[in-house]
């Protein structure tokens, strides 16, 4: 048994020799250093930052645009093990001369190798380079010494490096050219970078140039982001992740992946749905092929992507889910992101990545209204300034600016009255109080609905994007007017520098006319036999509350159109060639509304004419005839009333000159409008009120004809089948083919080509038709969409008889419906 004197001896040598164990362990004692202490903090993300070297003139180094002051040696990743160091980081170098253009020098990993003593940090970095010849391979070193590092491991400041002598063109330039010389003593310094991963919440804010709907809106964006593990020795990390977008029309949901190296971050993003790249976080600028990253920062409100108001743009999209035109062929968006990870501020409770002002509701949309009803819709729109209490005052002003007015009254549609159809009444001043809010009132009275393009006034004389239902012959065309409340504020206020917040507005003018149907389309007829079509009839409904007064056709055209004329002034025109199914009218110009219009005395804005064939003799003749009329001259009363509706009905009967300058059978037919007379809101006995559409809006029915040849077609060449529900199938509507016993013909059916998934075609056609024999084709719809469902069948044919041969002929026959 030992005694109290050996115990005490014994506890205290086990006491000190678990002390040295531990010291042992640690480094701690002796003249062991204490890195083991730092090695998981050390091992990470960096970002670098080497000061310039001097120079006459000193070397440029980073972003040749400048929009990113990045150094030679920018981000990486380091690996510690014991006082070791290993690792890889980006480096870039650019020579940009007094007064030149910036030049790369080179680029790439850099490998990285070094030491931590204690506090201080020794790094190597290598770049593989070539020789002053421009050949030989070489290498250049960058030794960064002495470097201190933090006592929470997150900086190493007041380090010096220098670099090894030129660094030069790659191979395969023309000339060799040093980017710098030795240099020493100039300062470097890092920063940690914490993982990029977690749940944000943030912004796109579209900054697009191109694309009038989207600019200068702000999208709010959530998601979440996943980086890989941080102990890798290579110059940058993986992140994946998802975003998703509140009310962004170029994309609801996307996933992303793409790299960080330091505090540089490009991610791709990508479609879920197809799988396929439609854009980027980091931008290409300037069109230098230089992708631009944003920043990944440490901010009093948390982490932060965002870029800060430079030249880069922050994201990029390419995808045709996104409205208006934009990048490439494409439509797409640009503009800044802001992105925050992290907790709200603790002592003001603010969180990164959010404007100053909150917006609800974003976005205005009013009902389709009539023109000139008289009415005037009204919504709220409530500002609020976010800032936390205490704060200065946010100036800000307001302007309401009309997208499409310019299109339609100026470009398009000269005759309507240039009215606004958007006005704002606003309570906010010119400052807003933190935590206070204002009232905008906007107020929607359509003036203008879908232009009757005169030639020349439109790209290609398509009708513009803002008529959706132009060429929809079952949907009466409504004009979609748009417009933004432009909100400005200080730049420095907003997370992105970007000062202006635009609300979109939008509404629908429905003209008080309306055709039905929208499109007649007729079959081949030949000339030589005086043959016309059967007749088709349009019926004009007026559904406002007011009457509307039809004016009398020009005198000395005929309503039949028909008449011998010299130099029609306002015969319709043929579409510009390669430019199928659209034709339109030379206007007047002096329609413009006054306190008290009158009846125009000279001709009506647009005309109800036709077309026009000049004759050998100088004269003119039309193709499209109309036999009956109703309408001219005429008072349609109130929606609802026994004389709301009036008809005009049509006949093609072909002139020998008709089909001279046919479009080419394999593009489509002959395709004009036609047009009615100028109706103005009032009653039979005083002109109409002041604030009244001197024409009522726009009524364009489409008239088409097959091109010649021996094949008639019984009703038309066109079927109507309504409205169906989606998946059901319609009633079948038929068309009878006859080979016309007048032309001596025999027809050769060579096949058909169906367009329009939707629709089903069957027949009792025998492969060939002989002169005055018929068959039937009977069509069926079964709409998979809602809305608009067109298809199209084109009818391959030769003929044969005693005048020769003809082959590769075509005709057509236009099918349409609606699914709901």
């Amino acid at each position: 048994m030992l005694s109290a004197p050996a115990l005490a001896i014994i506890n205290t040598f086990s006491l000190l020799l678990l002390a040295c164990l531990i010291l042992a362990i640690t480094g701690c004692g002796g003249s062991g250093s204490n890195a083991a202490q730092n090695n998981m903090p050390f091992t990470g993300n960096w970002q670098f930052n080497l000061a310039p070297p001097a120079g006459n003139p000193p070397p440029f180094t980073g972003d040749p645009n400048g929009a990113s002051a990045l150094s030679v040696l920018q981000g990486g990743f380091l690996v510690q093990s014991n006082g070791s160091i290993a690792g890889q980081a980006v480096f870039s170098i650019w020579l940009k001369p007094q007064g030149g253009s910036a030049t790369e020098c080179n680029s790439g990993t850099a490998a990285i190798a070094g030491t931590v003593s204690g506090q201080t940090v020794h790094l190597a970095a290598t770049v593989n380079t070539l020789a002053s010849d421009g050949v030989t391979p070489t290498t250049q070193t960058f030794t960064l010494t002495n470097g201190h590092l933090s006592s929470d491991n997150s900086t190493i400041q007041g380090g010096t490096y220098s670099s090894t002598a030129g660094y030069y063109i790659p191979q395969g330039s023309t000339t060799v050219t040093s980017c710098g010389s030795a240099q020493s003593g100039v300062s470097w310094a890092a920063t940690s970078i914490a993982p990029l991963m977690g749940v944000f919440q943030g912004f796109f804010h579209s900054t697009s140039q191109s694309n009038t709907f989207l600019a200068g809106q702000v999208f709010a964006v959530s998601g979440a982001l996943t980086q890989s593990p941080q102990n890798i020795v290579a110059s940058s990390a993986t992140v994946t992740g998802t975003l998703t977008l509140s009310g962004y029309p170029c994309l609801t949901k996307a996933s992303v992946n793409g790299q960080i190296s330091g505090s540089s971050v490009v991610l791709q993003i990508f479609n879920p749905s197809s799988g396929s790249d439609v854009g980027q976080l980091g931008g290409l600028g300037n069109g230098s092929g230089v992708i631009y990253p944003v920043t990944f920062n440490n901010t009093s409100n948390g982490y932060v992507l965002q870029n800060l108001g430079n030249a880069a743009l922050a994201y990029a999209l390419d995808t045709s889910g996104c409205p208006g035109s934009g990048l490439g062929i494409k439509s797409g968006d640009v503009g800044n992101i802001c992105l925050a990870f992290g907790a709200p501020n603790p002592t003001t409770g603010a969180t990164a990545c959010s404007e100053p002002i909150t917006v609800t509701p974003p976005s205005v949309s009013f009902a389709p209204q009539l023109l000139a009803s008289g009415s005037r819709a009204r919504q709220l729109i409530t500002l609020t300034n976010v800032q936390p209490a205490g704060s200065a005052p946010l100036n800000l002003s307001l302007q309401l600016s009309e997208i499409d007015s310019g299109l339609i009254y100026e470009a398009g549609g000269g005759d309507f009255n240039g009215l606004p159809n958007f006005t704002e009444q606003d309570t906010c001043g010119g400052s807003l109080a933190a935590q206070q809010s204002c009232t905008v009132s906007i107020s929607f009275s359509p003036n203008q609905s879908c232009p009757w393009l005169p030639a020349g006034s439109a790209p290609n004389g398509l009708a513009p994007a803002n008529c959706p239902g132009l060429f929809n012959p079952l949907v009466p065309p409504k004009a979609l007017l748009t417009a933004a409340l432009q909100i400005t504020i200080p730049s420095i206020n907003t997370p992105d520098l970007d000062s202006t917040i635009a609300i979109p507005i939008k509404g629908t003018g429905l003209s008080a006319v309306v055709a039905t149907p929208a499109e007649l389309d007729f079959g081949s007829e030949d000339p030589n036999f005086d043959e016309k079509s059967d007749p088709q009839t349009v019926t004009f409904t007026n559904q406002s509350a007011n009457p509307v007064q039809i004016l009398n056709a020009l005198s000395g055209f005929g309503q039949a159109c028909s008449s011998n004329v010299t130099n029609p002034q306002y015969a319709l025109s043929r579409p510009p060639s390669g430019v199928p199914g659209v034709v339109v009218a030379a206007t007047s110009a002096n329609n413009f509304i006054t306190p008290d219009p009158s009846p125009p005395s000279g001709p009506p804005t647009v005309m109800y004419y036709c077309d026009f064939v000049q004759q050998t003799s100088g004269s003119y003749l039309s193709s499209f005839q109309m036999t009956a009329d109703s309408c001219s001259g005429n008072l349609l009363g109130p929606s609802g009333s026994p004389s709301d509706t009036c008809s005009v009905t049509i006949v093609f009967a072909p002139q020998p000159e008709s089909y001279a300058s046919f479009p080419d059978p394999t593009t489509g037919s002959l395709d004009y409008f036609l047009q009615l007379n100028t109706a103005w809101c009032g009653d039979a006995n005083n002109p109409p009120q002041p604030d009244c559409e001197i024409d009522s809006g726009r009524f364009p029915v489409a008239l088409t004809a097959n091109p010649q040849g021996p094949l008639r077609m019984s009703p038309a060449a066109g079927l109507n089948f309504g409205t169906w529900l989606r998946g059901a199938t319609s009633t079948p509507l038929t068309i009878t083919l006859t080979n016309d016993q007048a032309d001596n013909l025999t027809v050769t059916l060579t096949g058909k080509a169906l367009t329009g998934a939707d629709y089903l075609e069957t027949d009792n056609c025998p492969p060939t038709l002989s002169s005055g024999t018929s068959c039937e084709l009977t069509f069926t719809l079964t709409p998979s969409v809602a809305g608009f469902d067109s298809g199209n069948l084109v009818i391959g044919y030769n003929t044969s008889g005693s005048s020769g041969n003809q082959y590769n002929l075509h005709q057509y026959i236009r099918l349409r419906g609606i699914g709901q």
